[in-house]
């Protein structure tokens, strides 16, 4: 498994492209991954909001 660092402003990237994934028009015969996107990014939103650690933090990805 790869370990990967995610920084704060990594996090929050991520949430915005999950937010505009998850609104894209070219998947709206998708709507449970839509959901699943727009889901996503709430969770992590939340978790940045409620004091994510200001350090990096290493998370090991399998399949990276």
């Amino acid at each position: 498994m790869a370990k990967v660092h995610f920084s704060r402003n990594d996090v929050g990237d991520l949430c915005a492209r999950l937010e505009a994934r998850g609104s894209s028009h070219m998947l709206r015969d998708r709507p449970e991954l839509t959901r699943d996107m727009r889901s996503a990014a709430a969770l992590l939103r939340f978790t940045l909001d409620q004091g994510m650690p200001v350090s990096s933090v290493e998370i090991e990805v399998a399949g990276l």
